[in-house]
């Protein structure tokens, strides 16, 4: 296949000015979704953190009251309560199903749960000084997409429809939330909304990047492909 083949077609609506000879990707906030390109492409699902002014003053309050009282094991508790609450949850890896087993050797057989941990220089220094909680919630909500991993990546021969399709499966979910709903674990459209619906993730917090892939062969097939074994996103893979 020829490079002149292959190409990325930009909707210059939504891009910020060209800087330095590099282009915006085209951003659509949750809102936005139905106004994606109807064409073929590769699109990417990006998650805002979004901890409250009002837990986080909370949580400095109470690490200041237990700092002047000595209470630093309580405090670092405190914290890593905090970061499993309002960030990590929303990003743990589902258990692996793993075995291990040898020439006569016992086979072993079971799940292997992620378990995100914050290092004790990292907690030393919050319980130290919590105002540094203040610094993180805000740096937190700017570093998307810029330093934000994809929790989803796909492709589609109609970007719009396709998005559309996961925008109404997510508030399909939210809708029927006290019925009982099934699962079909080999759609990945059903897979990736049911991951933001169990997980409270708010949808509003959600946006997508999406990139129109011309030229023929279907080649947004092998750039999806790609993408995810580069960014292993949380909520699917291929």
């Amino acid at each position: 296949m020829a490079a002149a083949d292959l190409a990325w077609s930009f909707n210059s609506e939504h891009y910020d000015n060209l800087e330095g000879g590099r282009l915006e990707s085209p951003v659509y906030k949750w809102s936005e979704i139905p106004e994606t390109p109807p064409a073929p492409g590769v699109y990417a699902w990006y998650y805002t953190p979004d901890i409250s002014d009002f837990d986080t003053n909370k949580t400095i309050e109470t690490l200041e009251s237990l700092k002047r009282n000595g209470e630093t094991k309580e405090a670092k508790k405190l914290l890593t309560d905090f970061f499993d609450k309002f960030l990590f949850r929303y990003f743990t890896e589902d258990p692996y199903e793993v075995s291990l087993k040898g020439p006569l050797k016992p086979k072993y057989k079971g799940a292997l749960s992620h378990v995100p941990s914050l290092s004790e220089t990292l907690l030393d220094r919050i319980v130290e000084d919590p105002d540094r909680l203040n610094a993180i919630q805000s740096t937190l909500k700017l570093s998307v997409p810029d330093f934000a991993s994809p929790i989803y990546i796909g492709m589609s021969s109609n970007l719009q429809k396709r998005l559309t399709k996961h925008k109404a499966l997510i508030e399909k979910y939210y809708s029927n939330s006290t019925k009982e709903v099934s699962i079909n674990s080999a759609d990945r459209d059903q897979c990736f909304a049911w991951q933001i619906y169990s997980r409270k993730i708010n949808p509003p917090s959600l946006f997508v990047i999406a990139k129109e892939v011309l030229g023929g062969s279907k080649n947004y097939v092998d750039i999806e492909n790609i993408l995810n074994r580069i960014h292993f996103p949380v909520f699917g893979r291929n």
